[in-house]
């Protein structure tokens, strides 16, 4: 990324575990200090995804109309595209992505959501699933 000109010199990237990440900075930061950068042909937009082959599939299925988020729908889709590809341009950011997403909360078992009880978290997961 820094050879394609994006700057994130004032944060520290941290790896905790396989599906345990973040970002800090690295000093405090004033307001309306730049941060990061990233040059627009470095980021993955909403426009590649639609105009993915399996992006435009949902789209004339009519799935843009009928996803609780489709925005994410359409970008996770072309992102799972994209892991497949052996050239494809974003294979430095999709090799790092966790391999096992069974921590994400729409994967909860019962024991899981039990810890959560009483919180307004479970009852927002809970409702969407209902939607589905």
């Amino acid at each position: 990324m820094k050879e394609g000109g994006a700057d994130f010199s004032k944060l520290k990237l941290a790896f905790y575990s396989e599906n345990n990440r973040g970002v800090h900075t690295l000093r405090d930061i004033k307001i309306g200090e730049q941060v990061l950068f990233v040059p627009d042909n470095l980021l993955i937009t909403l426009e590649m995804a639609f105009q993915s082959p399996l992006g435009k599939l949902m789209y004339e299925k009519g799935l843009r109309q009928r996803l609780i988020s489709p925005k994410h729908n359409f970008l996770g889709a072309y992102i799972l595209q994209e892991t497949r590809k052996e050239d494809s341009l974003w294979k430095y950011y999709t090799d790092l992505l966790p391999q096992d997403i069974g921590e994400f909360p729409v994967f909860f078992g019962e024991d899981d959501k039990k810890w959560l009880e009483g919180s307004r978290f479970i009852y927002s997961i809970e409702e969407k699933l209902e939607e589905i």
